[in-house]
């Protein structure tokens, strides 16, 4: 339980302060500012005064310059919008305005009477909205609705005017109360009595019962009731405490005295409230402290904020019309001959996709031919090189162990036949061999340790042996050898500790070592959020120290989402590979709680795993992102954006000379995680889409494909580049997600709608020379953003239909490609245009060298 008077800075510098959270618990609190509070999702319990109010979704109410009121929960989940304004900040221009006592209740009013309370909403919807996007004057927007907000609360709503004598009187009450709530919180842990904080005041008990009635609207003992009872709360959603324990040690003298409140409170019994509760995500076996903490993320949110723009007047579903009309002008003027620096394809050394098995498939190969034909990438990797699926672990008659490399054989033949090569995931584990049948994946990838471990070492050594009889040991030398997947999400994607994979590591990697030590092994293939917030890789390094082991590259994994609890995403892994119902996994994994990082997450977690192997390492090895994406949920609708496409492009540049490669999680969308997506644009992984139609994605690595080895400029925007005579210009308008979807709410994100999620950004122009280039030349130039290039976009524009036959997929797969313009030019020393890029827009051009 919480009593607070609030104060602070307004926010950001504006006479106003936003919040949107959740009551978990009981709270008493009153402040400077007038308050609004709407609720957004749910009910909550609300006393002003003497007076208790149950508010539910839509309602609103609007509370007065320190007038203290009470919230607790009511037995549903809630997120709230509070705005408080503080209305000091207007005297000079209303001055009587700090001595308004307005009312304003909506749910106490008719529904003929509702309109003036949705122009409040309305209000309250566009300062939120400004907030957020942050565009260009938006604090004077925000001044502008505040102002509007007052007038209308000034002249549509009922108030009275206190007298000078009234606010003096009134605010010595409130300090004294202060004290008295004070006094109460530093000493109900060893029982207190109306006596005691009577004595503590130097006030009688009669006075102090009644002035407590009167100003908090409720009794001593109900409001020591209320604190009991938030304590009993936490202890039934926290502990496995018996009722009469608990009742006991949350203060009351019996456990009937805590049935009766709690009735009155959350009008049910403590048992059912704990039935009910306690074996949610968000409490089960939690801390008091991380309840006590919780916020609106904690909490199914994903309309809660819908609700509240439902009061804006949003663009249309396909809109272009939601960024800014301004244009913002760059000037750049280099040299031809100038070099900055030299430009190594390092991202195109890996893609990946989904399991071995997929690369069996025709629909898969047509589409990995058509990768490699438009862009070639060095090395690919995948799950499940191991896994049943690929039915390499047979018995014979006698009962002896064979191996059958028929599907790998075919799998890896493909790969050379279209000129990428293996980048090999060392796992899973073959059923066989498995300590248990615990598996992850809709297709059943076993994640046990093997039941001895020289089945798994031999299982190694006859693979790599066997690639070497049928390649050579000189292309198998060539190859990457990654040992297992994850590890450090345990019970995840590793049924054991961090010292069983470190043990793990070390036979594996002495087994590969075996066969050549010229072949190339590494890990342990982590995620980001392990790499940085423990020390799990620390010990890693040590443990390849100390036991001398081999180690010939670092991996990890990098996505742009954190999560609010880690412990909810392991335990969806764990559902999933106990084989819970699919639709029921996918509910849960849209509600866990998904927060962003900022944009340069990817550059400063490589960066930070540079630093890690420097001061571990005496010798560094190859770093190799193996897996990389903006997101690690293969339904979130952003994948098929233009967006992704400029991710890729500023990511890919910031990220240049700082690792080996940086593996796009993944080249398509047939990928079988949680089975299939059923909508064409699900929102997958993948630079293709199931039906085999290219997304703005696959673009970002085309035209990066086209790119010359040289740099000759480069800045935030925008890259130039030379191979011999031939000039490259690329640039790009990269807009990251805004304030509300970073911290993880998707309100505004639906399947027909996928931009308004964005930081709102202004097109830019981009005034380019360079001197020095004389000749007869061939532009080339290549426009990929909304309105050209975007399938996503043109099949919203198609009425985002489902099932296509094959004259839609191919009429999409059509406009798919960028805009393309060619013309040729006569230069005389120098070489200018102007480069117009929308937002999440990208414009390539190429300038070719004519004979």
């Amino acid at each position: 339980m919480h009593y607070f008077y609030e104060s602070g800075e307004n926010h950001m510098g504006f006479p106003i302060k936003e919040f949107i959270h959740s009551i978990n618990q009981f709270e008493t609190h009153w402040h400077e500012e007038i308050e609004i509070l709407m609720v957004l999702k749910g009910s909550i319990n609300i006393r002003v005064g003497n007076q208790q109010y149950t508010l539910k979704e839509e309602d609103l109410i609007l509370i007065n310059r320190n007038e203290i009121h009470n919230t607790f929960k009511t037995e549903e989940d809630n997120v709230l919008l509070a705005i408080q304004i503080n209305t000091s900040c207007f005297d000079h221009c209303y001055v009587n305005l700090n001595k308004i006592h307005i009312d304003c209740k909506s749910f106490q009013c008719k529904k003929e009477e509702q309109e003036k309370f949705n122009r409040i909403k309305q209000r309250l919807a566009k300062i939120v909205w400004e907030l957020n996007k942050k565009r260009k004057g938006y604090q004077l927007l925000i001044g502008s609705e505040v102002h509007l907000l007052l007038v209308d609360l000034i002249n549509n709503f009922n108030y009275t005017l206190l007298e000078d004598n009234t606010l003096l009187s009134f605010n010595k009450e409130t300090q004294r109360l202060q004290n008295i709530i004070q006094y109460i919180h530093q000493n109900i842990e060893g029982g207190i009595t109306l006596q005691d904080v009577a004595d503590s005041q130097n006030i009688s008990i009669y006075y102090l019962s009644h002035f407590f009635k009167q100003y908090m609207g409720f009794s001593f003992q109900e409001y020591i009731n209320y604190i009991r009872l938030d304590k009993a709360v936490i202890l039934l959603t926290n502990t496995e405490q018996k009722i009469t324990e608990i009742a006991f040690t949350s203060g009351f003298p019996s456990t009937k005295a805590l049935n009766t409140c709690f009735k009155e409170a959350y009008n049910c019994t403590p048992t059912d409230y704990r039935r009910k509760y306690k074996n949610t995500p968000n409490t089960k076996k939690g801390k008091i402290e991380e309840l006590r903490s919780r916020t609106y993320l904690d909490v199914d949110r994903n309309m809660a904020l819908h609700l509240l723009f439902k009061y804006l007047e949003l663009p249309e579903k396909n809109s272009k019309d939601n960024n800014p009309t301004y244009t913002l002008n760059e000037f750049i003027e280099i040299n031809a001959d100038d070099q900055v620096k030299e430009f190594l394809p390092f991202w195109k050394k890996l893609t990946c996709f989904g399991r071995a098995s997929d690369g069996l498939r025709e629909e898969f190969r047509d589409q990995l031919r058509e990768l490699q034909k438009d862009i070639g990438f060095e090395y690919v990797r995948f799950h499940g090189i191991f896994c049943d699926d690929m039915l390499i672990i047979n018995l014979n008659d006698n009962g002896d162990l064979v191996y059958n490399w028929y599907y790998v054989d075919k799998l890896f033949d493909f790969f050379k036949e279209i000129n990428i090569k293996p980048f090999v995931e060392l796992g899973f584990m073959p059923s066989e061999f498995g300590q248990s049948d615990i598996t992850v994946f809709a297709w059943k990838a076993n994640i046990t340790l093997p039941k001895y471990i020289f089945l798994w070492t031999n299982l190694v050594k006859e693979f790599i042996k066997h690639c070497i009889n049928r390649y050579g040991l000189k292309e198998v030398e060539t190859w990457y050898f990654e040992v297992w997947n994850e590890p450090d999400l345990e019970n995840v994607f590793w049924i054991g500790d961090k010292e069983s994979y470190y043990e793990f590591f070390k036979e594996t990697a002495m087994a590969v070592k075996s066969i050549s030590p010229n072949l190339k092994v590494g890990g342990p293939s982590i995620t980001y959020q392990t790499m940085i917030e423990n020390n799990w890789l620390d010990e890693f390094f040590k443990y390849t120290i100390t036991h001398q082991v081999p180690l010939d590259f670092v991996s990890f994994h990098i996505y742009s989402e954190s999560y609010s609890s880690k412990k909810y995403a392991q335990d969806l892994w764990v559902r999933a590979r106990k084989g819970e119902d699919a639709v029921s996994l996918l509910n849960s994994w849209k509600d866990l709680k998904r927060i962003y990082h900022d944009k340069d997450h990817t550059y400063n977690t490589i960066v930070s795993a540079n630093q890690k192997i420097n001061e571990f390492l005496q010798e560094k090895p190859e770093i190799h992102i193996t897996e990389w994406n903006a997101s690690s949920y293969g339904r979130n609708l952003i994948n098929d954006t233009c967006f992704i496409a400029t991710f890729i492009i500023y990511n890919v540049l910031r990220s240049t000379g700082k690792t080996d490669s940086l593996g796009f999680w993944t080249f398509t969308d047939i990928i079988e995680e949680l089975k299939m997506g059923i909508s064409s644009f699900h929102g997958g992984f993948g630079l293709i889409n199931k039906d085999g139609i290219k997304k703005p994605s696959y673009y970002a690595y085309y035209f990066l494909s086209k790119l010359g080895h040289t740099i000759i400029d480069q800045g935030e925007d925008y890259i130039v580049t030379k191979e011999q005579d031939n000039i490259q210009i690329l640039a790009y308008n990269f807009a990251y997600f805004d304030d509300l979807f970073i911290m993880g709410d998707t309100s505004l994100l639906t399947n027909e709608i996928r931009y308004l999620s964005f930081e709102e950004k202004p097109g830019k122009n981009i005034n380019l020379q360079i001197n020095g280039l004389s000749g007869n030349y061939k532009q080339i130039s290549y426009e990929l953003n909304r309105e050209n290039g975007s399938a996503v976009d043109e099949w919203i524009k198609m009425g985002a239909p489902e099932n296509m036959d094959k004259d839609e997929i191919q009429y999409l797969k059509g406009k798919s490609y960028p805009k393309v313009s060619i013309e040729k030019k006569e230069l005389k020393n120098s070489y200018t245009e102007s480069i117009c890029v929308p937002v999440h827009g990208i414009v390539l051009i190429v300038l070719e060298k004519l004979i």
